[in-house]
């Protein structure tokens, strides 16, 4: 199911109901049938007035009685058909939902909040789910009804139904007005609860961080504002349901009364006997149930076209496999081993205008092991992150093994890359499903070997194994843990390209060693390609590029840079790394990098 994007709200939200149109015929025809079982009773009941003191009246109570249970019954069945009905339609909804989201182009998560969209899943589907079971298709079976006791009203007698016709229709045209009122007060009370969302998943995301600086005030503060905001915006629709909710009741009460008075008088004017007045009557009853079911779907509605909207501007954003290119690669016929990346006068600059990269041209070959550093903000994340096709670059090319990576598909792109966030974030869950992320057919023992190979098997084997629970985003991991687990996935991938943002940034010398020997052992024949701060974690890279302001500054070996680079050097010294230090610590470690050993 895909909704069009210039497709209004109402459409929308009729598109979403019809996709289950089998479902809504079978419950139309219950509501057809139970309709004629629930219009059959005032006609029952006149022959029953009608029949006192001429004929026995057994048979017609009992058929009243088989009538009244038969519509009862009716009614629940189709009560759960509409339901399930419309459980039915928003699952597809949710479905189509959650499989956008994770589709959407990086820079749309970027510049929105993560609860607001969570928002958008949650409370905005719920409230066009109420559309459907608590009004839309209760008030389309009310229709029924109402249809079939104005007609049998008018055999009746013509002129009370038009006392209660004025009467309804002034009601139900205030009613209307008034709904659209409704609908612009529902979109904007359901964007103050998606931001009142995404602050307290903001708070909560860094709670520790909130209580160790005393800041639960300040985070209470912002967030009661938030839902202050939400309440207000509540406030105002329901001073406008609480207005339409008696305006319905009184404008039926009036045309009870109404027709009372009249019919009375036409009682005694002969114009029509006591049965007919009483089933008048009780069919005005019949109209009146289904009128307060129409008013209910009325708001209902028009506050799930303001929650409509809110889905729609997000499934209106192309998703980022819309904007690949025909041509695809199959990763299925690639051969294995490295692959040859050339970046070529690339440029990038974010929406919002900062200039990342400038004119960054760099090239890493099968079996090499290239290095990216630079001060923070000089564009090294946003380099590996042109390469993920996170992004794509405003100029310039990036090849692979000679091939455009923009005109590859971007999920065989992917798949041929295996890459460690700076952040390393952990998904909850068990060992196993963060370290099988993604489908990687990696048995229990090469599970266990890659944790071997960043120090991990202790940390799990005194818990429950790869069954290990992991709280959510890995909260009862270290950040040197977290950054070792996701080291040990990219361990058993099978990529040939090899991307590593700050992969030891947050681990000791000790597990720093460990992790480097690791990812030298499983980079032969592949590419690596490593952004890191600390010079210490690359001087052993066959090549190391020198990023500044986003442009590369110099490029060489640790010891051309420290000779012939201001930049680099710069970084040395604050990093206490000289010349000598740095000598004397490689001329005592032979380090096995990209399968071949590289000595000072």
């Amino acid at each position: 199911m895909s909704l069009e994007t210039g497709t209004t709200p109402g459409r929308a939200l009729l598109r979403v109901l019809l996709k289950e149109r089998a479902t809504l015929l079978v419950a139309i025809a219950v509501s057809v049938v139970g309709a004629g079982v629930s219009l059959a009773q005032p006609l029952v009941i006149n022959q029953l007035i009608s029949s006192i003191g001429h004929q026995p009246v057994r048979g017609w109570v009992l058929l009243v009685v088989v009538l009244v249970l038969a519509a009862a019954f009716l009614q629940g069945l189709r009560q759960y058909i509409l339901t399930r009905t419309g459980e039915s339609a928003i699952l597809r909804l949710r479905r189509q939902l959650v499989h956008h989201l994770l589709r959407l182009p990086i820079s749309v998560h970027d510049s929105h909040r993560t609860g607001d969209l969570v928002t958008r899943l949650s409370s905005d589907t719920t409230m066009v789910r109420t559309a459907f079971t608590g009004g839309l298709l209760d008030a389309f079976g009310g229709l029924i009804l109402v249809s079939g006791a104005i007609i049998a009203m008018v055999l009746i007698d013509p002129l009370m139904l038009l006392v209660v016709l004025v009467v309804s229709v002034s009601a139900l045209c205030l009613i209307g007005f008034a709904s659209r009122k409704i609908q612009l007060l529902t979109t904007t009370a359901q964007e103050a609860v998606g931001r009142l969302g995404a602050s307290m998943e903001r708070a909560l995301s860094a709670i520790r961080t909130v209580r160790a600086t005393s800041a639960e005030r300040q985070m209470d503060s912002e967030i009661a504002s938030e839902a202050e905001t939400a309440y207000r915006q509540g406030v105002r629709i329901a001073r406008i349901d609480g207005i339409l909710g008696p305006s319905s009741g009184l404008a039926m009460q009036a045309a009870f009364l109404a027709v009372l008075g009249v019919g009375g008088a036409r009682v005694v004017a002969g114009k029509i006997d006591v049965a007919e007045l009483v089933s008048f009557v009780l069919f005005l009853f019949l109209v009146t149930m289904p009128m307060s079911q129409i008013v209910t779907a009325i708001i209902t509605v028009r506050g799930a076209l303001g929650a409509m909207e809110r889905i729609q501007e997000i499934l209106r954003i192309p998703s980022e496999s819309a904007n690949d290119r025909p041509k695809a690669l199959e990763v299925a016929h690639l051969p294995y081993g490295g692959k040859d990346l050339v970046v070529e006068g690339v440029a990038f600059r974010y929406h919002t205008g900062e200039v990342a990269l400038v004119n960054v041209s760099l090239q890493a070959r099968p079996g090499e092991f290239v290095a990216v550093v630079g001060p923070s903000g000089s564009g090294k994340s946003t380099l590996l992150s042109l390469i993920e096709r996170f992004y794509d670059a405003d100029s310039g090319r990036i090849l692979l093994d000679g091939e455009s990576i923009y005109e590859m598909d971007r999920r065989a792109l992917r798949q041929q890359i295996a890459y460690v966030e700076q952040s390393a974030p952990v998904l909850a869950g068990s060992v196993r499903e963060n370290l099988l992320l993604g489908g990687a057919g990696a048995s229990d023992k090469e599970c266990w070997d890659a944790l071997r190979s960043v120090n991990l098997e202790q940390r799990f084997l005194d818990s429950r194994g790869l069954e290990s629970p992991l709280g959510d985003r890995g909260i009862n991991l270290s950040g040197g843990e977290r950054q070792r687990l996701s080291l040990a996935r990219l361990l058993l991938s099978e990529a040939p390209i090899l991307l590593l943002d700050e992969p030891t940034s947050s681990v000791d010398s000790h597990n720093e060693d460990l992790i480097q020997t690791a990812i030298s052992a499983s980079a032969r024949d592949r590419t690596v390609v490593m952004v890191a701060h600390r010079l210490s974690t690359v001087q052993a890279a066959d090549r190391i590029f020198v990023l500044d302001s986003g442009r590369v500054a110099a490029h060489g070996n640790h010891h051309e840079l420290m000779r012939d680079s201001p930049a680099y050097r710069s970084l040395a010294v604050h990093q206490h790394l000289d010349r000598g230090s740095a000598a004397g610590r490689q001329s005592s470690t032979a380090t096995r990098v990209g399968g071949r050993t590289t000595e000072d």
